[in-house]
């Protein structure tokens, strides 16, 4: 029963039929229980009173009955009338009880629309806020339900009802083989649902969101899905802002490790110049002899164009370094981009006199990766274990690079490749922080190396890592998943 609390009109209202009702059955002769209006008075008190004044007016109702009764009857028993009161009390009685259960009922009905309402409230707050909406999909029906906020990020007026159609009709093109493959799971009914897609809106505008279910059984073993559509087009931007940011600052460490390497760039492009300046001095006295050595001449024009080739592999390398492009990741002889780095650092080797030894194993399976990136991590470790033993004694510097299958994975999942160093080695304090972001052993360190490194080497899908005892030299270690176990792994 609906309570109107506060309103004076039904406040005057039920003092007046009351007053009405006590004047007719105390001062009229009518054979017939005219109290029993006092009903009347008790179910409006519920809608006006709370739980007191109910009480309060049935205890006056009561009291104004038997008023009534001894007023006319207080000399002169009657049976009848004793009966009429009997029937009177009782029934004030019962629909006093009733209208205060009827009104506790109707509360507790209130606060539990008020909570749902406040609830309500709160999901929907939330949801904008996190920018999440939730849904319901019945299979095999395909009936769709969602929230106000889902509806918004797709694009539609809550009052639409949702549909298959609405939500492909929302997708980019590109991916709606997802989405339909996606709603073809649901109708089967397999399993969870992840799915990250991309929306395009009439306006042109580009969102990404993320939609993530799980199926729900009833007892009769109908399949509903309830799920979480989240936009998360902020921080896919986000995502691709930093990636953007460590392509321009691996960019600009391979430019400053160039500059480092300007005289192993030098020497390495010097040395096929010579040589071809060399071949062809001597083609031509072959030639310009009284009786021209065509076969030696042939010789020295096939060295003097093997020299050019070197010398256009050289500058192919360090354009390479030094341009600013995308990740170009392809299957790769991870030997050979071993030896083309160590090519490259020859002249730092020969100036901090250290002494370099390839232990490549023969007949790895190649890894699948960008040939310059890999360039770079290799040439960052060669150059951080020769700054670690500048202080060796002569002679005793020595730089190990060893490439072999890595035990820990699986057989043939993945090549790894050790540089150990005869250096100092790390202490036990700075070794778990080596690859953080601003931390260098070095005080004219910036920081970025190694953790440029751990960078290209996650993105590769590997893992890097070091170990070291103080005294012992150094070790840095990557491994990186063979192109078979990387296309697995992708399928």
């Amino acid at each position: 029963m609906a309570r109107v609390p506060g309103s004076p009109l039904l406040s005057i209202l039920l003092v007046c039929v009351t007053l009405l009702i006590f004047v007719v059955d105390a001062f009229t002769e009518l054979d017939v229980a005219i109290a029993v209006m006092y009903v009347v008075v008790v179910l409006l008190s519920a809608s006006v009173w709370a739980r007191r004044g109910v009480i309060l007016t049935t205890v006056l109702c009561l009291a104004l009955t038997l008023l009534a009764y001894g007023m006319i009857h207080v000399s002169i028993f009657s049976g009848p009338a004793s009966g009429r009161l009997m029937v009177s009390l009782a029934a004030i009685g019962i629909t006093a009880f009733l209208a205060l259960t009827g009104q506790a009922a109707t509360e507790r009905l209130l606060a539990r629309e008020q909570a749902l309402r406040r609830s309500e409230a709160f999901l929907a707050g939330t949801q904008r806020i996190s920018k999440t909406g939730s849904f319901s999909f019945a299979a095999p029906e395909a009936r769709l339900y969602w929230s106000d906020e889902a509806a918004r990020i797709y694009g539609y007026p809550a009052s639409d009802a949702p549909t298959v159609e609405m939500l492909v009709e929302r997708t980019m093109p590109e991916d709606r083989p997802l989405v339909r493959a996606a709603v073809r799971q649901v109708m089967r009914c397999e399993g969870e649902l992840d799915l990250r897609h991309r929306l395009q809106l009439p306006d042109g505008a580009i969102k990404y969101v993320h939609v993530l279910a799980q199926p729900t059984y009833d007892q009769a073993g109908h399949c509903e899905y309830l799920g979480a559509l989240m936009d998360v087009t902020a921080s896919v931007l986000a995502e691709q802002a930093l990636h953007e940011s460590q392509v321009q600052l691996a960019h600009v460490t391979r430019v400053t490790m160039l500059g480092e390497l300007a005289a192993s760039i030098a020497h390495e492009v010097n040395q096929p110049l010579a040589a071809i300046a060399t071949n062809g001095e001597a083609s031509l006295r072959w030639l310009n002899r009284p009786q021209p050595n065509l076969e030696e001449a042939r010789a020295a024009i096939g060295s003097l164009l093997e020299a050019s080739r070197r010398a256009t592999e050289v500058i192919q390398r360090i354009r390479g370094l030094a341009r600013r492009s995308d990740p170009h990741h392809r299957p790769l002889d991870f030997n050979a981009v071993a030896e083309e780095a160590a090519a490259l650092v020859r002249r730092e080797l020969s100036s901090h006199a250290v002494s370099l030894k390839l232990d490549l194993a023969p007949g790895l399976p190649p890894v699948y990766g960008d040939k310059v990136q890999l360039q770079q991590v290799l040439i960052n470790l060669m150059m951080n274990a020769m700054q670690a033993m500048q202080d060796c004694a002569p002679g005793q510097a020595q730089l190990l690079l060893h490439t072999a299958m890595d035990a820990n994975a699986g057989a043939g999942d993945a090549v790894q490749c050790d540089i150990t160093d005869s250096g100092p080695g790390i202490s036990s304090e700075h070794l778990p922080h080596l690859f953080e972001a601003f931390f260098s052993t070095r005080a004219d360190g910036m920081g970025m190396g190694l953790p440029i490194c751990r960078s290209i080497v996650e993105t590769h899908g590997g893992r890097i890592w070091a170990r070291s005892a103080p005294g012992m030299g150094a070790t840095l270690s990557l491994s990186l998943p063979t192109a078979a176990t990387f296309a697995t792994q992708a399928a």
